[in-house]
């Protein structure tokens, strides 16, 4: 947090000239994970959550991208439905950085009733949340990245995001990421133009 945009930049930059799976960990981590939950969490999310994924004792990830729209949040199928005592959502997602390895994942999804994007909290072993590993990737395959399933997940509605109430609000969390993604690339032209200096 004491990070200026400029360092936090450098620090990107470092980690993907160096490993772009590395660069995405923490990107997924601390940029979509931390950064949802302290932007748009409650307090008690914030204090249950934030030290310990700072220490890496938790793992986050962020649940958007899906299998047939990909980031597209107009056509974001996953759905939320509310009852009694929480939420039920259904739905799917891919792509998802940590996905499979996650303590707590941030999930997307339409609210059934108004037809807005909300964001839930969803933690690892609640019934009906599957996360596998997607195989065969052609590059950054030391990070891992998820397809995951919901069928009928139940979600407390403490763990509901009280800021995430329109998709805007993650629109709010993926501006301030955006720039690291931009410092990332830069890592990576660095280290290309590093490996072709030193071939030659």
């Amino acid at each position: 947090p004491g990070m200026s945009p400029l360092a936090r930049g450098l620090v990107h930059m470092e980690l993907h000239r160096g490993d772009g799976s590395l660069g995405t960990f923490l990107g997924v981590q601390a940029g979509l994970a931390m950064k949802t939950i302290d932007m748009l969490g409650s307090e008690a999310q914030k204090e249950r959550w934030l030290p310990a994924m700072a220490r890496l004792e938790k793992i986050g990830a962020f649940a958007l991208t899906e299998p047939r729209h990909g980031s597209d949040s107009v056509a974001l199928e996953t759905s939320a439905r509310r009852d009694d005592d929480g939420w039920v959502l259904d739905g799917a997602k891919r792509w998802i950085g940590n996905g499979s390895i996650a303590d707590v994942v941030v999930v997307w999804a339409r609210d059934v009733a108004d037809g807005q994007v909300k964001g839930f909290l969803v933690e690892a072993g609640t019934p009906g949340f599957v996360a596998e590993t997607i195989g065969g990737k052609g590059a950054a395959r030391a990070i891992w990245q998820a397809q995951i399933s919901l069928d009928g997940v139940r979600v407390p509605e403490e763990n509901r995001l009280p800021g995430a109430r329109t998709f805007k609000d993650a629109g709010r969390v993926l501006v301030t990421t955006r720039i690291t993604c931009a410092w990332g690339a830069l890592g990576h032209a660095v280290a290309a133009y590093d490996i072709a200096l030193t071939y030659c």
